[in-house]
């Protein structure tokens, strides 16, 4: 069983770890980006003295927003740039891509300044704009998935542009007037005019390890809830005179004082909830002392204190119901399922189905959700810090309840814990000694029996 048991783990370990986060784009679904179209248009003068309105920003923006969605891998909305700006604040949107005011103007002012007339040759531009404060590969899902487009987009606007300077190298030839030729230079511009310029929508304070430390903080609540957890219920235990108290070379088994399954499983969160605000103020003062901002301090405690609140409940029933297989069902659960559907690498929205659907029901996640927005978007309750709440009183509830159903099941099947069901002799040593044979061996029954 020992054996069997670490060869498990560690091919489960593998199996859903990068089985999660192996392959982003692969499961990239619906990802939200924001598109602002500012753009004012221009009037271009035709070679027969007419003029023309071009508003090339609203057909490049209709072009994206068709092209993408119908991909299905982003979901593509049509904001100003206000809104913009509200959902980049909130979390809403993982980017966005804005069409400046003047890309109809610069863009055809390229035709004229190609073949030595007006126009100073600047080539359009459109931003993408990155939000790496939503999580760590979602700046390089949207660069990488946009690029595609903007290439295309640029291509497209550049056959355009080459055709409508034909068109005015013929018209002037008509006309008798003489054309310089087009440079390499400036017929390279016009086959790809559009210059895309990536940037962060708001660049990262120090300290934060390049946008990951709402997800380490959240890690660390993780190991101090479970692990601590463990500690807990592995002391009290001893003390109960359930289990052996081992310590270097002592060895001590306590009186036992059997105490209900349920409420040793309240004994021990109650130590926990105590202790774990304690061990929030100590991770506090840490990053203070490593420099790491902290705004809305007295919401990160908060929200820091409930995670682990949450998570010693989940790993404290699993303990009392599953008993010493709790151990292992506490790893798989908070860390195996947890660490890949959290969201904080991989956005959830590029996690494959099953991963998605986990997100909901592990407590890393919500923590992950709660201190990013503490940390990052100004503890805005819209921007996770509400649904991270609630997702971890549910959480906590849904353990507590399960502990509630199954631990007096427990205890009227198989007795309470530390005495064999039946009989109050908890080591199972007879309470005599056995006839022997000779002095010797009485000699041993009777330590036996001591």
């Amino acid at each position: 069983m020992p054996p069997l048991l670490v060869v498990f783990v560690g091919f489960l370990g593998i199996l859903l770890y990068l089985g999660g986060l192996g392959s982003p784009a692969d499961h990239m679904r619906d990802m939200p980006v924001a598109i602002v179209n500012q753009d004012e248009g221009a009037t271009v003068e035709n070679p027969d003295g007419s003029s023309t309105d071009q508003e090339l920003g609203k057909e490049v923006t209709e072009t994206l927003v068709k092209e993408v969605n119908d991909s299905g891998e982003f979901d593509l909305q049509e904001m100003s740039m206000a809104d913009a700006h509200d959902a980049l604040t909130s979390g809403d949107v993982y980017g966005a891509i804005v069409v400046p005011k003047d890309f109809s103007q610069r863009s055809m002012d390229l035709i004229p300044a190609s073949i030595g007339g007006d126009g100073d040759g600047a080539q359009p531009t459109i931003e993408l704009v990155t939000s790496p404060q939503a999580g760590s590969m979602s700046s390089r899902l949207v660069t990488e998935g946009f690029t595609p487009a903007l290439e295309s987009v640029s291509s497209n606007l550049g056959e355009q542009l080459t055709s409508g300077a034909d068109q005015q190298v013929q018209a002037r030839q008509k006309a008798g007037q003489k054309v310089p030729d087009v440079t390499t230079v400036a017929q390279d511009i016009l086959k790809d005019p559009v210059n895309v310029d990536t940037h962060a929508w708001q660049d990262l304070d120090g300290g934060t390890a390049l946008g990951m430390g709402p997800f380490y903080w959240s890690i660390v609540v993780l190991v101090v809830g479970m692990t601590g957890s463990i500690a807990v219920t592995t002391l009290v235990d001893g003390i109960l005179g359930v289990v052996p108290v081992e310590m270097g070379p002592s060895f001590r088994k306590y009186r036992t004082v059997a105490l209900s399954r349920l409420a040793a499983f309240f004994l021990k969160w109650g130590i926990m909830i105590a202790s774990s605000a304690a061990a929030v103020g100590l991770m506090m003062l840490a990053a203070h002392l490593v420099n790491m901002p902290m705004p809305n301090g007295g919401l990160l405690f908060l929200i820091s204190w409930l995670s682990i609140c949450t998570i010693s409940a989940a790993t404290l029933g699993l303990l009392t119901v599953g008993g010493s297989a709790g151990l292992i069902l506490s790893m798989i659960y908070l860390i195996f399922l947890g660490l890949p559907s959290a969201g904080a690498v991989v956005p959830v929205e590029a996690l494959p189905d099953f991963f998605a659907w986990l997100s909901k029901i592990e407590p890393l996640h919500y923590t992950w959700l709660g201190v990013r927005d503490v940390l990052f978007f100004s503890a805005e309750p819209n921007a996770g810090l509400e649904q991270g709440t609630w997702g971890l009183f549910a959480i906590m509830g849904c353990s507590v309840l399960v502990v509630a159903v199954i631990a007096p099941l427990w205890d009227r099947l198989s007795g309470r814990r530390g005495l064999i069901h039946g009989t109050h002799n908890a080591h199972n040593v007879p309470s005599t000694p056995p006839e022997t044979d000779g002095p010797g061996t009485a000699a041993q029954g009777g330590r036996l029996s001591a």
